[in-house]
């Protein structure tokens, strides 16, 4: 090939590359944000409503810079987990114009409506540990703050108990030791009661007080918020 026959290829290659790059920086921002979220669906779900048995988290409403921060720390490492590692070590998010864009498409997408939850016993034991601990923050219907604090309502129990489960190490170089220190300390039942009342907040019901009923002479476990 001679020489200026190399010189026309670099300049199409160029030319095509800034055409495609135009197409894809001209793209909506929920174009984009499909695009973007195509490597999480294996995990996450087609609407980022997180796994069927409740390990994956949801990411449907979540908060935007709560998003952009999670991205952030897979990819420094900070917090792991190889699938996130694999996803986030892409060029694509290395900007925070692709973890931003990806953060603002999931932030809109309608969160979880039925997310998994526990067995519906102490929720009242789980109201008043989330309304203590975990209220301030997140807020008493649990959506977060815009700055950072993450979105609660609608996620899967079982990824909060498991979240709590390991509080000592959760994020330390993201959550308040307070936070860690108070859900590390508790017991195995207040662990199960929070997390499940957590996972029913933005659902109809979530927060409605047991029921009183009559005794009867063979008094058993209500069950009405189950």
């Amino acid at each position: 090939m001679r020489i200026h026959e190399m010189h026309l290829d670099v300049m199409m290659y160029a030319l095509i590359a800034g055409a495609t790059s135009s197409v894809v920086q001209a793209s909506p921002p929920e174009v984009e944000g499909v695009r973007l979220y195509a490597p999480c669906v294996v995990c996450h779900q087609p609407h980022a409503t997180g796994s069927v048995d409740g390990t994956i988290p949801a990411l449907a409403g979540q908060q935007q810079r709560y998003l952009e921060r999670q991205l952030a720390v897979f990819r420094s490492g900070a917090r792991y987990d190889t699938a996130m590692q694999i996803v986030t070590v892409h060029s694509t998010f290395s900007a925070p114009r692709g973890a931003g864009a990806l953060a603002e498409y999931l932030s809109v997408l309608q969160a979880n409506a039925t997310p998994v939850t526990g067995s519906g016993e102490h929720l009242r034991e789980g109201q008043e540990l989330y309304t203590h601990i975990c209220a301030a923050c997140h807020g008493s219907d649990g959506f977060g703050q815009s700055g950072g604090v993450p979105r609660l309502a609608g996620q899967h129990y079982p990824y909060l108990r498991q979240q709590i489960e390991g509080a000592a190490n959760l994020h330390t170089d993201l959550a308040p030791p307070e936070m860690t220190a108070a859900l590390s300390g508790m017991r195995g039942q207040e662990k199960d009661a929070l997390a499940d009342y957590i996972s029913r907040l933005g659902s109809s019901g979530s927060q409605r007080e047991p029921e009183r009923r009559p005794k009867v002479s063979h008094p058993e476990r209500d069950t009405s918020l189950r």
